[in-house]
C-alpha cells in the first residue's frame, strides 16, 4: 500500500469567485518551498499538489473548494490540465508554461520528491504529445479573450490607442493580437527593455511604468496583465484620467492589477478575467484527448505502487533467495552420489519453484494489494 497518495486542493473559476482565488494564491505564495508539494497558480485556477496531509493547516485547508485524493484521479486532473482540457480556452497552450514554472519553483532550494516530479513530468509530456498530434492545439488564449472582448465594447476600434500593461506572456499574446485589430498598442512594462522589443515586434510604442498617466491620459483602453497586487492602478490615477472622458480596463491579472477602490469609478468600464468566455466550438478531439489522459494517469498510478512495492518485492526475493540455496545446498550434501548434470536439475528445479510461489505475492504487492 502506498504511505502518501497523491491529495489535490483547488479552486476554480467555475466555482470560486475571482476574490477566493486571490486569497488562495496569497496564501500558496507564502508557502515555503517543500519536498512534498508544488503549486500551480493561473488565471482561472489555484492548485496544490501533495504527498499527504501533512503540514496542512485548517486555514489553509479552508482557502480551497475542491480536494482530490488518490494518485490516479489526481493524476487524471493534472493530465487535464495540461493538455487544456480544464482551460476555460480548450487546449490553450499557456498552461504547460505554468506547469513548467511551478516545477521550478518547487525545486528552487529543494529537492521534489521524485514521485512529484515525475507526475509533472508525464504532464508535460503528455500535453506536448496531444499538441503534437493536433489534437486540442490552439492559437487562442486569455490574451486573445482579452482582445475579443474589448473590440465588443469599443466603437471603430481600428481608430483607437490601447495599452497594454505587461509584457509578460499573457501581455504578450494580447498586444499581438491587438496590433491587428486597432489603431496602436502602447507597451508599459516595469523592465522598459522587454516592452521596447514587444513593441518593436508588433509595431506599437512603448513606454517605462513611470511615465504610466502619461499612457493613460492617451489611451482610449487597457488591458493589464501586470502583477502589481492593484498599487499601479489605483484610485487617484485613474481618476485623473476619467475627467478627460470613459476608459475601459480589461484586468486580466491574477491577483488583480487595479486597486479595490477604483474599480466602481464612474465612467470606468471595469472587466476582469472572469468577464471573459470562448465562445468557439471545443474541438473534434476532445474525446480523444480524454481517452489518452485516463490512460496515463492509470499508467502512472501503476508506475507509483511499483515503485513503493519495489523493496518489499527485492526483500521477498532475497529472503527465498537465501532458504532456496540452504535448504539446496544442505539436500545436495546428502546426495553426494549425484553427478554435476542431476545436480544442475536440482538447482533449477529449486529456483523455478520459488520463483513459481513468489510470482501471486510479488503481483499483489505491485497492485498495492496486501
Amino acid at each position: 500500500m502506498i504511505d502518501a497518495p497523491l491529495v489535490l486542493r483547488s479552486v476554480h473559476q467555475r466555482d470560486a469567485a475571482l476574490d477566493a482565488r486571490e486569497r488562495a494564491a496569497r496564501a500558496v505564495e507564502g508557502l515555503t518551498p517543500g519536498r512534498d508539494a508544488f503549486a500551480i497558480t493561473s488565471c482561472h485556477r489555484v492548485e496544490v499538489y501533495a504527498l499527504g496531509d501533512g503540514g496542512v493547516t485548517p486555514a489553509f485547508d479552508a482557502l480551497f473548494t475542491n480536494r482530490l485524493r488518490g494518485d490516479e484521479p489526481v493524476a487524471h486532473h493534472l493530465f487535464r490540465v495540461a493538455c487544456g482540457l480544464d482551460s476555460v480556452v480548450v487546449g490553450e497552450r499557456q498552461i504547460l508554461g505554468q506547469l513548467r514554472r511551478a516545477h521550478d519553483a518547487a525545486r528552487s532550494g529543494t529537492t521534489l520528491r521524485a514521485e512529484l516530479s515525475e507526475l509533472i513530468r508525464r504532464a508535460l509530456h503528455l500535453g506536448r504529445r496531444a499538441r503534437a498530434r493536433g489534437l486540442l492545439g490552439s492559437s487562442r488564449s486569455i490574451g486573445s479573450l482579452a482582445v475579443d472582448e474589448l473590440a465588443r465594447r469599443i466603437e471603430a476600434p481600428r481608430e483607437r490607442r490601447v495599452l497594454i500593461v505587461g509584457a509578460g506572456e499573457i501581455g504578450t499574446l494580447a498586444a499581438r493580437a491587438l496590433s491587428m485589430r486597432v489603431g496602436h498598442v502602447v507597451v508599459a512594462n516595469r523592465d522598459r527593455a522587454r516592452a521596447e522589443a514587444l513593441a518593436s515586434r508588433i509595431g506599437g510604442t512603448s513606454l517605462d511604468v513611470a511615465d504610466l498617466d502619461a499612457g493613460l491620459a492617451r489611451a482610449d483602453a487597457v488591458i493589464s496583465a501586470a502583477d502589481t497586487r492593484g498599487r499601479l492602478l489605483v484610485r487617484e490615477r485613474l481618476t485623473r484620467r476619467l475627467e478627460r472622458g470613459p476608459l475601459l480596463i480589461v484586468d486580466v491579472a491574477v491577483p488583480r492589477s487595479v486597486a479595490d477602490d477604483a474599480r466602481e469609478l464612474r465612467g470606468l468600464t471595469y472587466l476582469t478575467v472572469d468577464d471573459l468566455r470562448d465562445g468557439h466550438t471545443p474541438p473534434a478531439d476532445v474525446a480523444a484527448v480524454e481517452r489518452l489522459c485516463a490512460e496515463q494517469a492509470a499508467a502512472f498510478a501503476a508506475w507509483r505502487r511499483e515503485r513503493e512495492a519495489a523493496p518489499a518485492i527485492r526483500a521477498l526475493r532475497e529472503r527465498a533467495e537465501a532458504i532456496r540455496r540452504a535448504r539446496v545446498e544442505r539436500a545436495l550434501a546428502k546426495l553426494r552420489h549425484l553427478g554435476e548434470r542431476d545436480r544442475r536439475v536440482v538447482e533449477a528445479f529449486s529456483t523455478a519453484l520459488v520463483n513459481e510461489l513468489l510470482h501471486e505475492p510479488t503481483l499483489a504487492l505491485r497492485r498495492g494489494q496486501r
